[in-house]
């Protein structure tokens, strides 16, 4: 069974993880407030902390609600930055695109604090977090659907019908009511999909990987019409950290509802927080 800490610990899949939890949309700031720096925007941070992974996480600039939004995703390179747990002290190496990691013998450790901190702008810039536990008792009812191939690439119209909705249920044990939710990656190199649509349409929700939203109980149902592709799936469960929720919950920002997303980083914007999962496998079939 492929691991998901893995999976996200890389460069090229943190960016994707970055992008599945839909963070990058709104970890822009889009109002210039009182607690704006004097001499500069703050920072973004992303980082999630992972057990038993060395650290990395990718720093980009704010960009004011006034400002071209055309370089949303200019990254900060060269910055000094260090992350202690108390008794080490980890430095990080800027090695572009924002991105900044420590050296690869360093493993983290569930209920220990880690503190960041670096300068930007003549500004301190902050935060700690703590890696929160594996979850506990992740079961699924079943471990595979099947469904109906189906071409609509000509316009037709669905043939077959449509594929009964199968719930598959996920459970796990949450007795002190963290915040848990789950996502789910296709595994395949080159997934077939389930439905072709016409070449003529846009369908921006054709993804590899769907998720939840974060909730404090025990249970989230997947629809089998959410898998979008055959083959091999990881439904990976993810336990975070409040702030992450809070995170996720102000997703209802935009243009027409500006404000400044909750953040836990003094001086800064963003995120960092420790993250931990359990991976079940699952398999998409064809009828």
């Amino acid at each position: 069974m492929k691991s998901y800490i893995n999976y996200i610990s890389s460069k090229k899949n943190l960016f994707a993880f970055v992008m599945a939890t839909a963070l990058l949309g709104f970890l822009i700031a889009c109002e210039e407030d009182s607690n704006f720096i004097q001499g500069g925007a703050k920072p973004i941070v992303e980082a999630y902390l992972v057990a038993g992974k060395p650290i990395s996480l990718i720093v980009k600039k704010e960009i004011a609600y006034n400002e071209d939004t055309s370089n949303t995703q200019t990254p900060i390179n060269g910055l000094d930055i260090k992350i202690s747990d108390g008794t080490n002290t980890y430095a990080l190496t800027s090695v572009g695109e924002g991105l900044y990691k420590s050296d690869t013998n360093v493993k983290l450790k569930v209920g220990v604090t880690y503190n960041l901190s670096f300068v930007y702008n003549g500004n301190p810039v902050t935060a700690s977090t703590i890696i929160p536990t594996k979850p506990v008792g992740f079961t699924t009812d079943i471990t595979s659907i099947a469904r109906t191939k189906l071409n609509l690439s000509s316009g037709g119209g669905f043939g077959g019908g449509v594929d009964e909705n199968v719930n598959v249920n996920l459970t796990w044990s949450n007795p002190t009511s963290d915040y848990h939710f789950v996502v789910v990656d296709n595994l395949e190199v080159s997934p077939v999909l389930i439905i072709t649509l016409p070449t003529t349409t846009n369908f921006s929700d054709l993804t590899r990987r769907f998720r939840s939203q974060p909730v404090q109980g025990t249970t989230t149902i997947l629809r089998s019409q959410q898998f979008q592709y055959f083959g091999k799936h990881n439904i990976v469960l993810l336990k975070v950290n409040p702030d992450y929720a809070a995170l996720y919950n102000s997703t209802g920002s935009t243009s027409q509802n500006i404000s400044t997303p909750p953040s836990t980083i003094t001086n800064g914007l963003g995120i960092f927080t420790g993250v931990n999962a359990d991976t079940l496998a699952f398999t998409v079939k064809q009828k």
